[in-house]
């Protein structure tokens, strides 16, 4: 009878084994997906992205597909050609794999427009030092500030840094693009400064020599304190000059990872390329990709789990 006994006990610790396995199946991998844009014109192409995050820190693989028109990707981004579809609303789907797990599927919807061109422009974004006692030049289609709101602190100074570099890094010299662009077609977005550099510009200079005065009276136009940042805020004139009435861009990026702030400052960029930048529909599309990015990149991270509402603002 102990060998039957025995028997039945391995028996029933592998079928323990067996429904623990089964409960313990691995989740499928967090996954966000969105367009460049929402629209297009007849015969338009759209690129997509997608965000995926593997939690054994693995390469992601992932496929594209779309019923309709041609579709082509490379690794977490698309291009997709809708040529020679009739107005209407369309879906692209992505999936994702580490070689354990694989996401649920996400989906992109485009709307193809009637217009055979596109509508409106794209603004361009260029930097510019604001010196202490210096106003703001006029005739730009849209005015920018990088505003700090109080000097950096030990829990600030690294995202500040990062904000800076994202800013320097990525926005090319006023001086460069008003070669090429009408001044009436450029977003001028400006950093408060007190001096002028000797030699290149740095982050580390701009912390350095940063005017947290200036940037105080700026942000007295806004109903919150606003007493750290970094903060983005665009309006259609000058900042506290003559007839500077909003609607206002805000951008609160206090609460932002410090390796984050590159994507607000590119999402920022995305947003004032928008002729009519301070719509409601142009504002959901900028939370929905910030959402996208920061719940993948920023997933386990406690100051991520805060509300995003807050992040970005209109002020009218």
């Amino acid at each position: 009878m102990v060998p039957v006994a025995l028997a039945l006990l391995v028996a029933l610790l592998l079928c323990i084994s067996s429904g623990v396995g089964a409960g313990a199946a691995a989740e499928p991998l967090p996954l966000a997906c969105s367009a460049d844009t929402p629209t297009v014109p007849l015969g338009g192409k759209v690129v997509l992205k997608a965000w995926g995050r593997s939690p054994g820190g693995r390469a992601l693989r992932y496929t594209w597909g779309a019923p309709v028109g041609k579709i082509e990707g490379r690794g977490a981004e698309a291009r997709w050609s809708l040529a020679e579809l009739r107005p209407g609303t369309f879906a692209a789907s992505v999936t994702a794999t580490d070689g354990e797990s694989t996401s649920s599927e996400c989906l992109i919807r485009v709307t193809v427009r009637r217009d055979a061109e596109p509508r409106g422009f794209s603004r361009e974004t260029a930097r510019s030092l604001l010196s202490a006692g210096q106003s703001e030049m006029a005739g730009y289609g849209l005015y920018s500030y990088l505003l700090l709101g109080a000097p950096p602190s030990e829990a600030s100074r690294e995202r500040y840094l990062k904000a800076l570099e994202a800013y320097l890094a990525l926005i090319p010299d006023v001086a460069s693009l008003e070669e090429y662009v009408p001044r009436g077609e450029l977003n001028v977005f400006y950093l408060p400064v007190r001096g002028t550099p000797s030699s290149t510009l740095t982050a580390q200079w701009a912390l350095e020599n940063y005017d947290y005065a200036r940037a105080r009276s700026l942000l007295r136009i806004l109903p919150e304190p606003n007493r750290d940042g970094p903060y983005i805020l665009a309006a259609l004139k000058p900042v506290g000059g003559a007839g500077a009435a909003g609607p206002y861009l805000f951008q609160n990026l206090s609460s932002v990872p410090p390796h984050l702030a590159a994507s607000w400052v590119k999402e920022f960029l995305n947003q004032a390329a928008q002729e009519r930048f301070w719509e409601e529909k142009t504002a959901v599309q900028l939370a929905q990709r910030m959402r996208a990015t920061v719940g993948i990149m920023g997933s386990g991270l406690p100051e991520v789990k805060k509300a995003l509402d807050g992040w970005i603002t209109w002020v009218r």
